[in-house]
């Protein structure tokens, strides 16, 4: 990869790695102090609110980063296109708004008045530029601004939140940073863009192919925002919903190497294949299909090792079952690293919306069934089953889809390797915390054993991808200490 995706990759990941630490400082926090009834609450109203932002939304973060990714080179287009699809999406949500505000009178519900206080959050949503800075690939910006919102949050929930009784006080503080983080990233836009005047017919000619990567975000939120709204509504207790939520968050923050990989991926793709370069495509997705399988393996063994002493000390007594849950849904990590590089990082900067929708439709279609058959009697439990069936099948299908066009493959003895490895490591990190108990010191050491064995497996059989990672820093290494 160039300098350009490789700083942009680093920016990125910094940023998800922020999401993956900050939760270990907040999350011990507020489930002890606010509780897991409470915390459910704001989970429930929270979700709500999200349906709200994706029918507002629609599917511009994603039309949005490839439109601006094809016309960054002229500055009269971009700043055109900017403000054309910044009307669409501005309009959107205020017409989602109103809708929030018929629900609000329409349907009556115990908690309007938290519902009110997290709809600031359509506010926010609605000033998001952030698709913007990914299309120009300008992830500095975006990262750096995330970044200082969260690190802000964090210190204000240590400071302000006390109790349960701070409810109303957890949720403004969470919507009304992130509406200040918005304004950040409007003062750093000048640099890229003058004032240019558009006309409705350009704000409305985005609209059609924007409501094409709509549908398979609908299809996507049957089993992302539609798990928590059913559990809400269909189980006999409120808890499971902060129950399922911890450990969907948990597993799914190991994404965010792969999840940063297809952010950059995803503008570049759209630009190399305007150019018709199918063969540089096929290099770059080649190593992010060998990225997604040397990561994502390892980290479904390490959490069957680690994971019940992590919850054993990092959560109160009333997540206890909050292992297991993580235990079950431990696969999605495989199947949506392989489903961001078939659809998020191929089908979508390319334009194959058809067959990408087509394989979230049905993905939504078996998280449902299984949703609606299984959350009544098991809670929590059926909602991991039917979100872990959904991935597979989205995966599969997209898989199906591509493997005659995008050339991306790993050879069966490097395969092999990969799985013995990780094996092999979530065996020492089991054994380890079975000698060693639950504390935070010791999953550190579960955790620096574990990859350490990891690494040393791969190194000793010359796993190919392991092998070209230390030979360029071994070329990069030579090159700095020659200048």
């Amino acid at each position: 990869m160039d300098k350009k995706l490789t700083s942009n990759y680093i920016y990125s990941v910094i940023y998800q790695l922020l999401i993956v630490v900050t939760p270990f400082i907040t999350t011990p926090y507020l489930t002890r102090v606010m509780g897991l009834t409470v915390l459910s609450i704001n989970d429930f109203t929270g979700n709500l609110i999200q349906w709200f932002v994706l029918f507002g939304i629609m599917g511009v973060n994603i039309y949005g980063n490839r439109e601006i990714a094809r016309v960054r080179d002229d500055k009269k287009l971009l700043s055109k296109t900017f403000f054309e699809i910044f009307s669409m999406q501005f309009l959107s949500m205020l017409l989602s708004s109103f809708a929030f505000v018929i629900f609000l009178v329409a349907f009556k519900t115990d908690y309007i008045n938290i519902l009110l206080i997290q709809g600031i959050t359509l506010l926010s949503v609605s000033l998001d530029i952030t698709w913007f800075f990914y299309g120009v690939e300008d992830f500095k910006k975006a990262s750096i601004r995330n970044m200082i919102v969260k690190i802000v949050n964090v210190c204000l929930i240590l400071i302000l939140i006390k109790g349960p009784n701070d409810l109303e006080k957890f949720v403004y503080l969470n919507t009304i940073l992130g509406v200040c983080g918005q304004f950040i990233m409007w003062l750093q836009l000048k640099q890229y863009i003058s004032f240019e005047k558009i006309s409705l017919k350009g704000v409305l000619k985005h609209i059609k192919p924007n409501l094409t990567l709509f549908i398979p975000q609908i299809a996507i939120s049957v089993y992302s925002l539609l798990d928590i709204t059913m559990l809400g509504y269909l189980y006999n207790s409120i808890d499971h919903v902060n129950l399922y939520r911890q450990s969907q968050q948990f597993v799914k923050m190991f994404l965010f190497f792969i999840t940063s990989l297809g952010s950059v991926m995803l503008p570049r793709v759209a630009n190399v294949f305007v150019k018709g370069d199918m063969d540089s495509i096929n290099n770059y997705l080649n190593k992010t299909f060998k990225i997604a399988l040397y990561l994502s393996i390892p980290m479904i063994f390490g959490i069957f090792g680690v994971i019940q002493n992590f919850i054993n000390w990092f959560l109160p007594p009333e997540y206890a079952q909050a292992g297991l849950l993580i235990k079950c849904a431990a696969p999605i990590i495989l199947f949506i690293s392989l489903s961001n590089v078939f659809g998020t990082q191929y089908m979508v900067p390319v334009g194959d919306f058809k067959k990408y929708t087509i394989s979230v439709i049905s993905g939504a279609i078996i998280n449902f069934c299984i949703n609606y058959t299984l959350i009544p009697s098991y809670g929590a439990y059926g909602a991991i089953i039917g979100s872990v069936a959904a991935e597979f099948a989205v995966t599969l299908i997209q898989w199906i889809y591509v493997k005659d066009k995008l050339k991306v493959s790993i050879e069966i003895k490097e395969l092999f390797l990969v799985v013995f490895s990780s094996l092999v490591m979530g065996l020492v990190t089991y054994f380890t915390g079975v000698l060693l108990g639950s504390s935070f010191i010791v999953n550190l050491i579960q955790i620096g054993f574990g990859g350490l064995t990891y690494l040393i497996i791969l190194y000793l059989f010359k796993a190919s991808l392991l092998m070209e990672v230390l030979q360029r820093f071994k070329k990069g290494s030579l090159e700095n200490g020659n200048a």
